[in-house]
């Protein structure tokens, strides 16, 4: 890392907000000039007080100056520090909203691990660093003037100071540079880690009924735990140790100032007591740097891995801008039309060809129930999110009341259905559900049978810790509320008991199309075949004749 204009906390906010970086420097420039003022004055005075003259003139002026620098500084970091929370939830705010833009692919792509650890730890450590660059840059604002005002008292005493700045400043952004690269190794190590962790926390029941499967994950995490250690506490020494030279090297500056100065000028006796001073001061500004770049360091890495994570984001997202105002209204169908959806094969294994859905041509009516079935692989998931919008067809086109939707698909098109994934994600509060009455949801409760399980309080469910089966039941009663026009439910029954499968088939689907619903449902219950207006089979994604009920 370097404290120079190059650095990527620098560029990270003063992209974010350039106002920040004029009110920070504005406030280093202050700060520098008053510790100077107060330096010059404090060493005035007191070879006054050595003439016999009196100071009172220059008490007046030095209460002045520190009332004036308490004000200004106060209110700088009141406005810095609010400033700095502020661009930090704007990013986080941005970040999401490409996340949202993105298709589902390349969101996976990305990693959802990822984009949480770097706004919750990156966006943290830039946050908390503001307060350290402030000081850091005031420190340097100091370190300057004071160096100017160390020409006025001894050139000697001048250069030795100069030369000594430079050497901290070229040695620690040189050495510095490798601890950086060494940072981002050592997070990415634990984020291998932490995957174990979790791993163990995730899988603890697997984990308890296979003591082999215990032994090898703690051997893992034992090893990885250690590898992890090693680096991090290499670079933690390294970094010890080479501020502990930088701080010996302030003591030898001022030993100069005591010991070497005088030798070498003549003068230099009659200002010692000047020198010393601002020495002292000097080497506390010094100081200060020195103490500050493990944790810029930290920040520049994290400010790094915020930028990197919205390149990213931009990249992925740079096709779709352009999105359209399509308004989708009446639904009375929709047709793919030799939709075709590629997966990208990654590090090309076995000269193996990429998994292809399509092309595929099939029409959903208004008012009908669709069944899908096929084997694991053969592309029902993949067909529902390109159908929904999640995904974008390499081509064909789909069709909506006669007119080919124009991609990327907006957000009026997604508004068209409601869906139960089989991965599905259930809030707690009813986000999106507007205008449902306390008794169309307990009607909905009893029909599901979990009125004496869970209740709806100030629009949210009272609690979610239930089995698979009934909170698909909670994520369903959820579609239903959307009042969307068409359902979309992935291996729905598939965790419910046998009983209230067939109420689901028998009773809710026939209920749901009763409605105008269209229901597109991926099953594997060939029993309940003959409930579907058609059923549509896949194999290795490719649509096999139709098949009505």
């Amino acid at each position: 890392m370097q404290l120079n204009l190059n650095s990527d906390l620098y560029q990270f906010i003063a992209r974010e907000s350039p106002q920040e970086v004029k009110r920070v420097l504005g406030l280093a420039f202050f700060v520098g000039l008053a510790n100077m003022a107060l330096i010059a004055l404090i060493n005035f005075s007191a070879s006054a007080v050595t003439e016999g003259e009196s100071v009172v003139l220059q008490f007046f002026l030095f209460a002045l100056l520190l009332v004036v620098y308490l004000l200004i500084t106060r209110r700088a970091n009141v406005e810095n520090i609010s400033s700095t929370q502020s661009l930090i939830h704007k990013f986080k705010m941005r970040i999401m909203s490409e996340v949202f833009r993105s298709e589902l692919t390349k969101i996976d792509e990305v990693g959802r691990a990822e984009i949480l650890q770097t706004l919750a730890r990156d966006s943290q450590t830039v946050s908390q660093s503001m307060t350290i660059l402030m000081t850091a840059c005031q420190s340097i604002a100091t370190l300057f003037f004071l160096t100017l005002y160390m020409a006025t008292i001894s050139i000697t005493a001048f250069l030795i100071i100069l030369a000594s700045s430079l050497i901290v400043f070229f040695a620690g952004s040189r050495a510095l540079r490798s601890v950086t690269d060494d940072l981002e190794y050592v997070w990415k190590r634990e984020a291998v880690l932490n995957d174990l962790f979790a791993d163990f926390l995730h899988g603890y029941k697997e984990v308890k009924m296979n003591s082999r499967r215990a032994f090898e994950l703690t051997r893992d995490m034992v090893t990885e735990g250690r590898e992890t250690g090693k680096v991090k506490a290499g670079m933690l020494i390294f970094v010890a140790n080479f501020f502990n030279y930088l701080h010996v090297l302030l003591y030898v500056v001022v030993g100069m100032m005591i010991f070497v100065v005088p030798v070498l000028s003549s003068e230099f006796s009659s200002s010692v007591t000047q020198a010393s001073t601002t020495a002292l001061f000097l080497a506390a500004s010094l100081s200060g740097i020195i103490q500050s770049i493990p944790n810029l360091t930290q920040a520049n890495a994290a400010a790094r891995a915020l930028h990197a994570l919205e390149e990213r984001l931009l990249i992925v997202n740079d096709q779709l801008d352009g999105t359209s105002n399509q308004v989708f209204d009446d639904i009375k169908s929709i047709e793919l039309d030799k939709v075709a959806y590629h997966y990208p094969l990654k590090n090309g294994r076995n000269g193996q060809a990429p998994f292809q859905l399509g092309p595929i041509s099939c029409k959903f009516e208004s008012g009908k129930v669709y069944f899908i079935r096929g084997n694991n692989g053969s592309g029902k998931t993949t067909l529902i999110r390109l159908l929904t919008g999640l995904c974008q067809p390499d081509s064909g086109s789909i069709v909506v009341n006669g007119e080919d939707v124009r991609f990327p698909a907006n957000s009026n098109y997604r508004d068209m259905f409601s869906v139960v994934f089989t991965d599905f994600y259930l809030f707690r509060k009813l986000y999106g559900v507007q205008d449902a009455s306390p008794e169309e949801m307990a009607a909905l409760l009893e029909l599901f049978e979990m009125q004496n399980k869970v209740s709806v309080k100030n629009g949210s469910f009272s609690r979610l810790n239930f089995s698979t089966g009934q909170r698909k039941r909670l994520a369903l009663i959820v579609a239903m509320l959307e009042k969307r026009p068409v359902m979309i439910l992935d291996e729905w029954a598939a965790d419910q008991d046998p009983v209230f499968r067939r109420e689901f088939y028998e009773e809710i689907i026939p209920m749901l199309r009763d409605m105008g619903r269209t229901v597109i449902a991926i099953t594997h219950d060939d029993h309940y075949y003959h409930c579907a207006d058609q059923v549509l089979y896949l194999a290795e994604g490719q649509l096999m004749a139709p098949e009505n009920s």
